[in-house]
């Protein structure tokens, strides 16, 4: 006690005796409270108190274990932006709802009994530490999670480990927003497919904008210093990549976070971690300017004619179709505006503005692109000419079928010696797409409302029925499913040596178009559909 207190008790004594000093009773009563009463009273305080603080210190040195202990054996973080909580069980991360954790905690508490009395106290100290110290960024990913992801993208959507690594640092970054100055060019089939994960990141930690910095196409406002670029593997599927994700998305999402912090960013991963050639094709455009990519591109996709040979030339549109095998080859995305690599291909080769024509140069690839376009020119029909006039059916050609139509023709009509066995599907569906740009595609793979001269696709069905009709005439049921129908045509195209055979897809298509009424259970068909043969 400091003088002042000890001056204040001494006072208040003194005005007590003073106040009752004509009164014998109560100065005995004063007398008997000091020196009976008030060293009891104070001595049973004294012990309460101390009993007071050793519980105190003792549940404060509980309460740090049990929270210790609670928070390593329950993984819990949060955002503050989405106000989102998470759980890691050291395997998969799951967003969980704040009362989910409360109820966890208290019964922890009800269980283990010590902390019955700080219940209440002991949950808001574990929320603001999870709050405050905790945050869903700052948590470092078990090997059993950051394999699985890994394992979930390569190789099915990337070539390799290190490039799917790339991929996942490049996320991370986007997500803590560094390096927000660069941009990443990639395909359009790949941008696509992003949507996906915005979308996951969106749900999952408030982020929208984590593939903003991916483009598809080279703008003006976008420095060559500052473009990396970026791929998937070729003819990914938007569904499988969407029910990945779906499985993995909160996973991903705090790999790549990891990721961005293990390697700093994403160029410090591609310099310490990668190959030279993985460095080499992502640092392309960065490295190189539009004039020393035109120069690429024409030294390995564009040859100068010898005069001894005469006048050759290449039309503006043909020229840019070999642009866009190279930046396929290459696996490149668009990396220039249109108008940049004409100039450039102006300022190279002799040019007529008014024919649109390049002279004294020729490519490989022409002479099997102006075959193909000859071929479908002569052969290929569309619109209501494709329509069967008996049927009304609305005919269509599989992308594979067109590659084999072409190669058969090829070898019996092409005035040059040109081989058409190495030309891919991909090559000739993007020859569709970019001369003949009004067809409809399905899927990169079904093209609609057009036929072919070479094949009647839909008479190759009508005359397998008769053999269809014997082969069923001894089966035991009423109805038979598609799939034996189909069988029985693929039977008669082996006897009957047919060189073309229709999809099974189509095949149950013209099936369901022409005998809609006897179709039953959606795959199976009435045996009476028979009868209605003859009459077609």
């Amino acid at each position: 006690m400091d003088e002042h207190h000890k001056l204040e008790c001494l006072e208040s004594l003194d005005k007590m005796i003073d106040k009752y000093k004509n009164d014998t009773y109560m100065l005995n009563r004063i007398h008997s409270h000091i020196t009976h009463n008030l060293p009891n009273t104070l001595e049973y305080e004294h012990r309460n108190h101390e009993r007071r603080i050793d519980r105190a210190n003792f549940l404060s040195k509980e309460q740090e274990t049990f929270i210790q202990v609670f928070l390593q054996k329950n993984l819990y973080f949060y955002l503050c932006g989405p106000n989102l909580f998470y759980k890691y069980d050291g395997i998969n991360y799951q967003i969980v709802r704040e009362d989910d954790i409360i109820h966890n905690l208290l019964s922890t508490i009800s269980k283990d009994r010590v902390l019955l009395d700080w219940k209440q106290k002991t949950k808001i100290h574990i929320l603001k530490l999870i709050k405050e110290g905790k945050s869903l960024f700052n948590s470092i990913p078990e090997s059993d999670t950051i394999q699985s992801v890994l394992n979930t993208l390569c190789p099915t959507f990337f070539e390799n480990k290190r490039y799917t690594k790339y991929f996942l640092t490049v996320l991370g970054d986007n997500i803590l927003k560094k390096n927000s100055h660069l941009i990443f060019l990639m395909n359009t089939e790949m941008k696509k497919i992003m949507s996906v994960l915005d979308n996951i990141s969106d749900i999952s930690i408030g982020f929208n904008g984590v593939t903003s910095n991916f483009v598809t196409k080279y703008h003006e406002s976008h420095l060559y210093e500052n473009c990396r670029l970026i791929k998937m593997n070729e003819n990914v599927s938007r569904e499988l990549w969407k029910d990945a994700i779906k499985k993995i998305g909160l996973n991903l999402i705090c790999v790549a976070v990891h990721y961005s912090k293990r390697y700093d960013n994403s160029d410090s991963y591609v310099e310490k971690q990668m190959d030279d050639d993985h460095k080499k094709y992502i640092n392309y455009v960065k490295n190189h300017t539009s004039i020393e990519i035109v120069n690429e591109f024409c030294g390995n996709y564009i040859q100068e004619q010898n005069s001894e040979l005469g006048v050759m030339s290449i039309d503006w549109k043909n020229l840019h179709f070999v642009w866009k095998q190279f930046l396929n080859d290459k696996q490149y995305p668009n990396m220039m505006y249109l108008q940049t690599l004409k100039s450039h291909l102006i300022d190279k080769y002799e040019y007529d503005k008014e024919k649109d024509l390049f002279y004294g140069i020729a490519s490989q690839f022409i002479p099997l692109q102006r075959e193909f376009l000859n071929f479908w020119d002569k052969n290929i029909t569309n619109s209501e000419t494709a329509v069967d006039p008996i049927s009304n059916f609305d005919n269509e050609l599989e992308i594979d079928e067109i590659c084999v139509l072409f190669k058969s023709w090829l070898k019996q009509n092409s005035e040059h010696k040109i081989s058409g066995c190495n030309i891919s599907e991909n090559t000739i569906l993007k020859i569709i797409s970019h001369y003949y740009n009004t067809v409809e595609i399905v899927e990169d793979k079904y093209l609609l409302n057009i036929s072919c001269v070479l094949w009647d696709k839909i008479n190759d069905i009508r005359e397998s029925f008769e053999y269809i009709k014997s082969s069923l005439e001894t089966y035991d049921y009423e109805i038979v499913p598609f799939d034996d129908v189909y069988n029985y045509y693929y039977e008669y195209t082996r006897k009957t040596d047919t060189k073309m055979i229709v999809s099974k897809r189509y095949f149950s298509k013209y099936l369901y178009y022409m005998y809609s009424d006897n179709i039953v259970y959606d795959k199976f068909i009435e045996i009476k559909f028979l009868y209605s043969i003859e009459n077609i």
